[in-house]
């Protein structure tokens, strides 16, 4: 069996940024304050924000190959399994 190598990920639009942080960013622990409202980002996202792909600062954590796609490897579900409760937003009713 052949593995896949892997190299940084960095989303070609913010289209693909968007869809790659709602898989991985929303649902995880390490960004779930920010999330709700109440506390700075990941710092693992915002350095992909603030470093070009090939810097040596820009984060490990974010890679991709041919086999597994783009994802991060510091991923860590969140507490409330992927749903962020904002106190900010009501319930309507329907």
């Amino acid at each position: 069996m052949t593995t896949a190598t892997t190299h940084p990920y960095r989303p070609s639009s913010g289209c693909e940024g968007m869809d790659f942080m709602e898989r991985w960013c929303e649902r995880c622990w390490r960004d779930a304050a920010f999330q709700a409202g109440e506390g700075d980002s990941c710092e693992i996202a915002a350095n992909t924000m603030a470093f070009d792909v090939d810097d040596p600062e820009y984060p490990k954590e974010w890679v991709t190959d041919a086999t597994l796609g783009p994802r991060c490897t510091a991923f860590e579900q969140n507490e409330t399994g992927g749903t962020v409760h904002d106190a900010r937003q009501e319930v309507m009713p329907l």
